[in-house]
């Protein structure tokens, strides 16, 4: 983080983070001005993380560092990722090697390092007093919104009231306009609060219900065994006995938007403006983006999914169908057709079953095996049987992106979600969270009767300039069954009939995530405007013109 004060131990005015690269590796630097200008890029042949070469599966040597030096010229000290040979396992592994006088990128407003500024991206310098608290942390309250966050119960200046947090125990802290600097003061880390949204570390706060490791063992052991009718059963009286939480809300959750619109209208203040400019969420004047995925759990499943292609493909789209590696015989030619028509084969785990992530060993000794199925398959992408995760060791998948984090989904056996609509980043590997509800949740747990639902969340989504993100499943039960596959029908109808919406592949989402994250190296880059228009604390997003 950039601050101008002195951040009571933790930070001193310009210290910054290398976040994205691991902790051990991570050197500490400071900046006496604390800004800067763009100096270029330091790539070893000028293309960086924009060209589909150098996607997460490294067939290169060296990732790419776009830059910012600042005007004191200070020399630091960064690190270039580089992969190493396969070891005994056959995984690749990645190594860190410094690299001596290469400048860090910094925004000026959070370092570019921090996840909120990557987000959120604004061609800007200001600067923002953000750090950790000096409290454990809670949820601190303004109105319906609320953040998991460290809240800063000492050295706040004297100033205009910006927007008041409530604290467990009914007492608040308030984010001000320090009247001396003549900037925002906020009492909590804005990227520690985004971080705790997207990791789900928002658990410690109000855990969710849940089976227990040792149930859902026992589940899975047992489930060959149960017939599936009782299985929903089971399922339809579980979800009533628990209910919907509270948070988050289901299905549309707004928190990470308002504490991207929040972070906006900070920004504002203390650039001392009307209007930034921020890089947009999608390529050129697309207002809004949506892909669909299939996960593909059996044998017929994979043979019914050219059907739901034959759906797709009358209307001009195409998805991605997850294949489960050793679960059912996969059937060759089935995923050969699929390729040829333009659709995308991802990875739906090695087994449909809990074991990927009973234990860290458990995940890394699947780790090699699951590379060689994603080379098998040519997969890009990866899901995990039944959305189990945890949060930081999806980052050591050896693909390009993970779609296993839900917006919000409180009925799936791992409940919970990372509330934002929008992707992120662990550690290289993207995270693309599904926003819709899923076909099994809305079909078969609540036995909804029309289209309406994913109906309705297409347009909120749409609103807020998000990603739309379809789960379904091509096997019998869900859109196997005709009744079914209608209602998804009409969900393909409202997104074929919206020219308005960016309709791509998931992989080619991510490339362009990617390349958008780069900065001006991308193509079809477009600009947003932040805009306070009178709504509290909050500034407004809008597409380009």
């Amino acid at each position: 983080m950039v601050g101008s004060k002195d951040l009571g131990g933790h930070r001193q005015p310009g210290d910054l983070w290398l976040g994205e690269i691991p902790r051990a590796f991570r050197p500490k630097v400071s900046c006496p001005r604390g800004g800067g200008k763009r100096e270029g890029n330091d790539a070893d042949d000028g293309r960086g993380d924009s060209d589909p070469a150098l996607r997460h599966r490294r067939s290169v040597n060296a990732v790419n560092l776009t830059v910012r030096q600042c005007s004191c010229q200070r020399k630091l000290t960064v690190l270039r990722r580089s992969e190493r040979p396969a070891d005994s396992s056959g995984l690749r592994r990645v190594a860190y090697e410094p690299l001596e006088g290469t400048p860090i990128e910094t925004s000026g407003t959070l370092p570019r390092t921090s996840q909120l500024a990557r987000l959120l991206a604004v061609e800007s310098d200001v600067v923002l007093d953000t750090s950790p608290g000096d409290a454990a942390a809670s949820w601190l309250r303004a109105g319906d919104w609320r953040i998991y966050a460290r809240p800063l119960l000492t050295g706040a200046p004297a100033g205009e009231e910006i927007e008041r947090f409530v604290l467990p125990t009914g007492a608040s802290v308030a984010a001000v306009l320090d009247r001396e600097q003549d900037l925002p003061w906020i009492p909590f880390d804005l990227d520690e609060a985004y971080r705790n949204y997207v990791s789900e570390d928002w658990r410690q706060g109000v855990p969710p219900p849940s089976l227990s490791s040792r149930t859902l063992r026992a589940y899975y052991a047992a489930k060959p065994l149960i017939p599936r009718r009782l299985q929903i059963a089971a399922r339809r009286i579980y979800t009533k006995r628990v209910g919907l939480p509270d948070f988050p809300a289901w299905p549309l959750d707004d928190s990470v938007l308002h504490l991207v619109r929040f972070y906006a209208f900070c920004l504002l203040l203390a650039a001392g403006a009307e209007t930034l400019t921020f890089r947009w969420f999608w390529p050129g004047n697309f207002k809004s983006a949506a892909i669909l995925t299939h996960d593909v759990e059996s044998a017929e499943g994979l043979r019914l999914a050219l059907e739901i292609a034959d759906l797709e493909e009358e209307r001009g789209l195409r998805s991605s169908f997850n294949v489960v590696a050793s679960w059912y015989p996969v059937d060759e030619g089935v995923l050969r057709e699929l390729r040829g028509r333009g659709f995308e084969i991802g990875l739906h785990g090695l087994r449909h079953d809990h074991s990927l992530f009973t234990t860290h060993e458990a995940f890394q000794s699947q780790l090699p095996a699951i590379d060689e199925a994603a080379r098998a398959f040519e997969a890009q992408g990866f899901r995990s049987p039944s959305t189990h995760r945890v949060h930081q060791w999806l980052g050591e998948l050896p693909l390009s992106y993970d779609c296993s984090v839900p917006h919000s989904d409180p009925l799936e056996p791992m409940p919970g979600g990372c509330c934002t609509l929008w992707p992120y980043f662990i550690d290289d590997v993207v995270e693309v969270p599904y926003t819709l509800p899923q076909d099994h949740t809305l079909f078969t747990v609540l036995q909804r009767t029309s289209a309406a639902d994913w109906l309705g969340q297409l347009d909120a989504i749409e609103q807020r300039h998000g990603l739309i993100h379809c789960l379904s499943h091509p096997d019998p039960g869900y859109l196997g069954d005709r009744g079914n596959r209608s209602f998804y029908a009409e969900l393909l109808d409202a997104l074929a009939e919206r020219p308005q919406l960016w309709k791509p592949l998931p992989r080619d989402l991510v490339d362009w995530w990617r390349r958008r994250d780069a900065g001006a190296q991308a193509e079809n880059l477009s600009y947003g405007v932040i805009r306070r228009d009178g709504d509290g604390p909050f500034a407004s997003l809008e597409p380009p013109p």
